[in-house]
């Protein structure tokens, strides 16, 4: 059958050469752009603690001390150790993404979730995405991380559809979401499922009030919890 391929091959190109030839149909690849976005996704199933009331200062504290950390294979921990953690969010990053979401927070209601998406311009046809959600219950925030700068190729007629699905991968990736201090982080463990495949975008559960109490309460004694734990 291979040879009967090849031999189709000239005639095969021949046809669609004749059918783009006649066809009036015209296609574009939409320039890649920075950009961010933010949005309330209601699922009437659910029932979270909003709105949420919170400062930019407030939200900037919890976003900055989360971090993401590429599992690495067993050859690259042999080779050299674990990968170092990174920010979910720069300083830059923070200052625009975090009014937002302040907005969003605040505006929504019980069934809603806070959705982001950030595309980061590496070429005309390639951009790097990073989206979750974000949602709180009682006192814990929770963060899930769909995406961390994970590379879109921009196909012509194809739909963004990494923009319009932000809660949804859109090619596999290997990482963790953790909080430092630790203390403040929720501890529940992962079912079955999860820790043996991995079903389910990494997430994170923050005591938030927690946090920002130690933060008020050490800005008072003229120290930080944890030590030298930055604020913003």
């Amino acid at each position: 059958m291979r040879n009967g391929w090849y031999g189709l091959a000239p005639l095969a190109g021949a046809f669609l050469l004749g059918l783009v030839a006649c066809s009036s149909y015209v296609t574009t690849v939409q320039p890649v752009e920075d950009e961010i976005l933010v949005k309330l996704v209601a699922d009437p199933v659910m029932a979270y603690d909003h709105p949420v009331r919170l400062t930019g200062q407030d939200l900037t504290a919890i976003l900055q001390h989360i971090q993401v950390e590429y599992k690495a294979g067993w050859l690259q921990n042999f080779l050299t150790g674990p990968l170092k953690a990174v920010p979910l969010f720069d300083p830059e990053l923070l200052a625009r993404i975090v009014p937002p979401l302040v907005r969003a927070f605040e505006e929504a209601n019980e069934h809603d979730r806070v959705v982001f998406y950030i595309a980061d311009r590496r070429t005309n046809i390639r951009r790097e995405v990073t989206s979750g959600t974000l949602f709180v219950t009682g006192q814990l925030m929770h963060i899930s991380l769909s995406n961390f700068r994970n590379g879109v190729d921009v196909i012509p007629g194809v739909p963004a559809y990494d923009r319009d699905s932000p809660e949804i991968a859109v090619a596999p990736q290997r990482f963790s979401v953790t909080f430092e201090p630790a203390e403040f982080v929720f501890n529940r463990k992962p079912g079955f499922v999860q820790e043996v495949f991995g079903a389910g975008p990494p997430s994170l559960l923050v005591d938030y009030r927690l946090f920002l109490n130690s933060l008020s309460r050490h800005a008072d004694l003229g120290s930080s919890p944890a030590g030298d734990m930055p604020r913003p």
